[in-house]
């Protein structure tokens, strides 16, 4: 499953199957082998997953890599500078290897 059609996925999280609301997702963190996911009005959720399987099942372009180890949901962006996103009051910094694709894709937004 590439794209998600649906507002919401699970999961495994401590034994439980934990549901997260594509709505609520902020941003995505990895911890070697582990997802930190980060959602509004929660606590973090881990998961044992990959970097990589994480962002092929998250749906694209409402979720873009800014980092080797951080994904993050374009509408929660508040701001934006050189080197960094802030999200609910956490800045993310932005890798040089993404900095590129992400400002080209952002320029999408921008009202001049």
């Amino acid at each position: 499953m590439n794209n998600l059609d649906v507002p919401f996925f699970f999961v495994k999280s401590e034994y439980h199957l934990v549901r997260v609301e594509l709505s609520k997702l902020l941003y995505v963190e990895c911890e070697k082998d582990y997802m930190r996911l980060h959602i509004q009005g929660q606590r973090p959720i881990m998961t044992l997953m990959t970097m990589k399987t994480m962002e092929e099942r998250l749906p694209q372009p409402q979720f873009i890599r800014i980092h080797r180890s951080i994904i993050v949901q374009i509408s929660k962006i508040d701001s934006i500078n050189q080197g960094s996103v802030n999200i609910a009051g956490n800045n993310l910094p932005i890798g040089n290897s993404y900095r590129d694709r992400f400002f080209s894709y952002i320029e999408n937004f921008i009202l001049t």
